[in-house]
This record gives C-alpha cells, structure tokens and sequence, in this order.
C-alpha cells in the first residue's frame, strides 16, 4: 500500500501497516454485531374482516371484525406458520393463513398467503366453501405492507356469502 508522503520501506510506512490497519479492522467488528441483531425479527400486524352470511330468510348477517395480531419473533433461518380467524352469524368462519420467514439481512418474507372461507351449520364446520390466496409479501427493516383478499362461497353458488379481508403486518 503506498501512502501519500511516506516513501516505502521507511518507518513511517511500517507505522502506517502496524498501526492503521488493525484500527480498520477493529471498526469492522460492530458491523458484525448490526447483523446479528438482524438475525432476530418482530413482525407484528393487524386483520380487518367484513364477512357477510346470506340468508334465504330475513336479513343477512354482516359482521365488521378487526384486531391486532400477536407479536411474532422470528430468528434467521427459521419459519413460521400462522393462523388468524374471526366468526360470524353461527355459520361461518374465516381463516387467514402465511407463513413467515427472516432472511440473515432482516428482510421478512411472507409467503403460502391463503384466505379460507367455511359455511354451514355452525362455526366450527370443516365445509370448505371457498379460498383466495394472495401474493407473497416482501417486509424490509421498519416497513409494513398490506393486502386486500376477497373470498366467497364458490362452491355452493352463494356470492353474498363473503368476506373482505385486509392484512397488514410490520417488521
């Protein structure tokens, strides 16, 4: 390395390697530890649901569900599966699934997005009627990032038999 003034070979240059270099090599050291940090990720977000249930008789039931979703650490190389629901009129239940990954930079990626639509004779039923899967989501450090699913009960025929769902989530 030539040095500017300091002729090679001299003691000035030996100083100039002994010295100096180590000293960048030492401001290299917490670069490392910013990306550890990044190794461990809170995601954190919220669910809004307008879900409708048709009735043949009377009214139909709309229910207006929104809350927050539980705080989620997520370590770097490692995934997790979520799941969030809400129910409404007796009959019908909406699931939100995705899974959560964190990159070594910090980056989260939410991908498998699906939202399933259940109707019949109670909340708890297994009839599948419906679901939508939405695209992948890309959260960098400190952003958020939303999207808006609908879903409706293709298989018996019954569009006002729905949900509008809208997901937000933050790292």
């Amino acid at each position: 390395m030539k040095v500017k003034g300091v002729r090679q070979g001299s003691y000035r240059s030996m100083l100039w390697r002994v010295l100096v270099i180590p000293a960048a090599a030492a401001i290299a050291v917490p670069a490392l530890a910013t990306n550890a940090q990044a190794a461990q990720r809170t995601v954190t977000g919220s669910v809004s649901m307008r879900i409708m249930d048709y009735e043949d008789f009377g009214p139909n039931t709309v229910c207006n569900r929104s809350f927050s979703l539980i705080p989620r650490v997520i370590t770097s190389g490692t995934s997790t599966k979520i799941r969030a629901w809400s129910k409404c009129g007796g009959e019908v239940r909406v699931e939100v699934h995705y899974k959560l990954t964190v990159d070594p930079n910090g980056v989260i990626r939410v991908t498998e997005g699906l939202v399933e639509f259940y109707e019949g004779t109670s909340e708890d039923t297994g009839d599948l009627d419906g679901a939508s899967a939405f695209a992948n989501m890309i959260l960098f450090p400190g952003a958020s990032d939303s999207r808006n699913i609908h879903v409706q009960n293709w298989s018996e025929g019954q569009p006002d038999d729905k949900a509008d769902v809208t997901l937000t989530l933050r790292n």
